[in-house]
């Protein structure tokens, strides 16, 4: 009989979820392994290139108050700078919803609204200067929704760290 995997279950907070926080180094973190190692690694392409890159292995959710039954996440990545830092972190819940943006304004306020062909994305700058990013495509789009974590002036991670699923 084969053991069910045990769930860990990360709580919201301006850095990131749970310890998987911006700052931090991923190997501190139990669970995480460098994006090489990753089972799913061939479903995505990364920038600028899978070294700068470390994957949760495990199944995981993310829950934004304490009374909330979570948002599971199909992928959780983190992208590293020169220095070995999180200076990114990529969740990729398994069902996304209209609630999800007004589920974490609950927790980080009004957000600023843009909207593209590709999709709508929701931003939210935090009081310790993090933005806080969910995109979600358009209906006739085969992208990902995605939740994203950077320092707000942390340009290179906003700018030369990209992960794009295959098609």
């Amino acid at each position: 009989m084969k053991a069910i995997p045990h769930q860990h279950s990360f709580r919201f907070h301006n850095l990131g979820i749970g310890d998987i926080q911006l700052g931090k180094k991923p190997e501190q973190i139990p669970g995480m392994l460098p994006f090489p190692s990753y089972a799913g690694k061939n479903n995505f392409h990364v920038y600028p290139d899978a070294a700068h890159y470390h994957a949760f292995n495990g199944t995981a959710r993310g829950t934004i108050e304490k009374d909330d039954p979570g948002i599971d996440l199909q992928h959780l990545f983190t992208g590293i700078n020169e220095n070995g830092f999180i200076n990114r972190i990529f969740l990729y819940p398994q069902e996304a919803n209209e609630q999800l943006a007004w589920r974490l304004s609950q927790l980080y306020g009004e957000p600023f609204i843009g909207k593209a062909q590709a999709g709508v994305q929701n931003t939210w700058i935090t009081a310790s200067e993090t933005e806080v990013t969910l995109f979600n495509p358009a209906a006739n789009q085969t992208a990902y929704t995605v939740i994203s974590f950077r320092f707000f002036y942390d340009f290179p991670a906003l700018k030369e760290y990209i992960i794009e699923g295959r098609t």
